[in-house]
C-alpha cells in the first residue's frame, strides 16, 4: 500500500496483517447472544402462541452468561467460575432442547432439562484439575442436547416447515462440533486450528459462535413465523365447531382425488342429520353443537383422513376412491355408530340419512348433486337409511 506526497515522493507503507483478538470476540459474542436472546423473548411476548421462543431466548442468554463467567474474568479461572459458567452453558443447551419439544407441542420432563447440569455438578469435584476430562464431559453433554434437539424437530415435526429443516442441519452441525471437541479432549491432532477447539476459549471458537449464533436465532424466528402463518392457512380450511375440514377444504381434496384416480371409480357420500332442528329446539343449541361435534368424531373414526368435511349446518360429505358398494358399507357403519353414540350422549337417538353416488369421470359438483338426490329419497323413505343414486 502507498500514498503520494508533494513533490512526487512515494513512501511505501507496510501492510499489517489483520488479527482477531479472542478477548474482543468474547465480548462481542456475549453482547450478541444477549441481544439475540432478548429479541427472541421479545418476539415471544408479541406472539405468545409460540412459547418455544421464550425457551430459545433463555438459551441464548444462558450461553452468553456462561461464556461471560468463564472467559471475561481473570486468565486463571476459579473453581466456582468453572462450575457455574459451564452449568449455565449446559442449561442453555437444555433450554434449546426444551424449546424444540415445546415447538412440537410436547412437554419436557424437568429431570431431562436438569440432567446435564446434575451430572456436571456431581463429576466436577473429581475432574476440576483435569481439563481434558472436563472438556469431554461438557462437550458430550452439549452434543447430546443438540442432537436430541435435531431429532425432536425431525422426528416429531407437526408442520412441514422449510426453516425447520434448516434448523435441523444447524443443530446437527452443533452436535458434531461438540462431539469433535470431546474427541480432542482425549487426543489432539497436529493441526493448530483444529486443536484450538479443545481450548477453553479460542479465537476460532469465538469466531464460529459469532457467525453461528445469529444464524440459529434467525432460523428460530423464521420457524415461529412460518408456524403462525401455517396455522392461519390451516384455520381457513377447518370448520371451527367440529374441527374437521370445511366445505372449501373438502372441495379441494375431492377435486385432487378425482384427478389422481385417472378413470377409477370415486364415490361420494352426503350425510344429513335427521330432524336436527328438533334437537336445537328441544335440548338447546349447546347440545346441538355437541351432536355436530360428535358426528365429526364419528366420521374421523370411520373414514380416511381428509376424505370428509362439513358442508354447512347439519350436512356433511365424504369422497372415497372406492366402489359404490364399499362406500355404502362405510356409510352404514357411520350411521349405526352415530345412532348409538348420540343415544349414549344425550339419552335420545339422533339419526342420519345418507345419499351415495359414484362415477369414473364426473366432477365433484356432479357427484354431490347426484348424492343429494339420493339423500332426498332417503328422507322420503323414512330417514335413518343409506340410499344409492
Amino acid at each position: 500500500m502507498s500514498f503520494v506526497l508533494p513533490g512526487n515522493l512515494v513512501t511505501p507503507v507496510a501492510t499489517l496483517p489483520m488479527t482477531l483478538d479472542s478477548a474482543t470476540l468474547s465480548v462481542a459474542f456475549v453482547l450478541l447472544a444477549m441481544v439475540l436472546g432478548g429479541l427472541l423473548v421479545f418476539a415471544w411476548a408479541l406472539n405468545q402462541k409460540v412459547r418455544a421462543l421464550a425457551w430459545w431466548g433463555a438459551a441464548f442468554c444462558l450461553i452468553a452468561s456462561g461464556i461471560a463467567v468463564v472467559n471475561l474474568g481473570k486468565a486463571s479461572v476459579s473453581y466456582t467460575a468453572l462450575l457455574a459458567g459451564n452449568s449455565l452453558a449446559l442449561l442453555s443447551y437444555a433450554a434449546l432442547f426444551a424449546g424444540c419439544r415445546l415447538f412440537n407441542g410436547r412437554a419436557t420432563p424437568i429431570a431431562l432439562v436438569g440432567a446435564g447440569v446434575a451430572i456436571w455438578c456431581v463429576a466436577f469435584p473429581f475432574i476440576y484439575d483435569k481439563p481434558g476430562y472436563r472438556l469431554v464431559l461438557i462437550a458430550l453433554a452439549a452434543g447430546a442436547y443438540a442432537l436430541l434437539s435435531a431429532w425432536e424437530l425431525w422426528r416429531h415435526a407437526r408442520q412441514p416447515l422449510a426453516s425447520q429443516r434448516v434448523a435441523i442441519v444447524l443443530l446437527v452441525l452443533l452436535a458434531v462440533l461438540n462431539i469433535a471437541r470431546a474427541g480432542l479432549g482425549v487426543t489432539l491432532t497436529s493441526i493448530a486450528w483444529i486443536d484450538a477447539l479443545a481450548s477453553r476459549w479460542s479465537t476460532e471458537m469465538a469466531l464460529f459462535l459469532v457467525v453461528f449464533t445469529p444464524t440459529l436465532a434467525f432460523i428460530f424466528l423464521s420457524m415461529a413465523k412460518e408456524s403462525v402463518e401455517f396455522g392461519y392457512k390451516q384455520a381457513a380450511f377447518i370448520d371451527p365447531l367440529t374441527g374437521i375440514p370445511n366445505r372449501r377444504a373438502f372441495m379441494q381434496h375431492a377435486t385432487r382425488l378425482i384427478r389422481s384416480t385417472k378413470g377409477k371409480t370415486v364415490s361420494c357420500l352426503v350425510f344429513d342429520l335427521d330432524n336436527f332442528k328438533r334437537i336445537n329446539d328441544g335440548y338447546g343449541h349447546d347440545v346441538g353443537d355437541n351432536v355436530l361435534i360428535l358426528f365429526g368424531d364419528i366420521l374421523e373414526r370411520h373414514l380416511p383422513k381428509q376424505s370428509f368435511g362439513r358442508l354447512g349446518g347439519e350436512e356433511f360429505a365424504a369422497i372415497l376412491p372406492v366402489s359404490m358398494q364399499e362406500a355404502t358399507g362405510k356409510a352404514e357403519a357411520v350411521r349405526r355408530a352415530f345412532s348409538k353414540a348420540s343415544k349414549d350422549m344425550i339419552g335420545a337417538e339422533v339419526t342420519v340419512s345418507v345419499g351415495c353416488s359414484a362415477s369414473k369421470s364426473a366432477a365433484v359438483e356432479t357427484l354431490l348433486q347426484e348424492a343429494d338426490l339420493a339423500l332426498y329419497r332417503a328422507k322420503d323413505h323414512g330417514r335413518n337409511v343409506v340410499v344409492s343414486a
